[in-house]
């Protein structure tokens, strides 16, 4: 080394090469182990000469078949329904009815049927609820 470069202040370094270790992919790694590794020979393998190329939506109704669990909600549709709209309209005429009262001058009988229908189809409608909500 020259003597300016120690009058600056450079010391003589020896360098020494670090073995670089392969660097590791990380996500990719997680994600073939979450997903496994691609397997595109099972579309190509089987395909013929001059057959159409499977499309999304041949995928997607392969997949609707292997997973078609139907439940009761396709049976129950209909009936939950009909009880959900009978509801609406018997709540929509029982409030009606007691504004009527009230306007006619019958506050306590007005109240009375408003406590009862409260006390009685209100619980109703929670518990139907609960059940509709656990069987769907």
């Amino acid at each position: 080394m020259s003597d300016y470069k120690k009058m600056m202040g450079f010391i003589d370094k020896k360098t020494s090469k670090k073995d670089s270790k392969p660097k590791v992919n990380e996500v990719l790694n997680s994600v073939k182990k979450e997903f496994g590794d691609l397997n595109e020979s099972l579309t190509w393998n089987n395909r013929k000469f001059g057959e159409r190329l499977p499309t999304m939506e041949d995928y997607q109704e392969a997949h609707d078949k292997k997973n078609m669990q139907e439940g009761p909600a396709y049976e129950y549709k209909k009936d939950l329904k009909n009880i959900d709209k009978s509801y609406k309209l018997h709540a929509k005429s029982v409030l009606n009815f007691y504004e009527k009262l009230r306007k006619k001058g019958l506050d306590k009988e007005a109240s009375a049927l408003l406590d009862t229908y409260k006390k009685n189809y209100v619980t109703f409608k929670k518990q139907y609820d609960k059940i509709v909500s656990k069987l769907l």
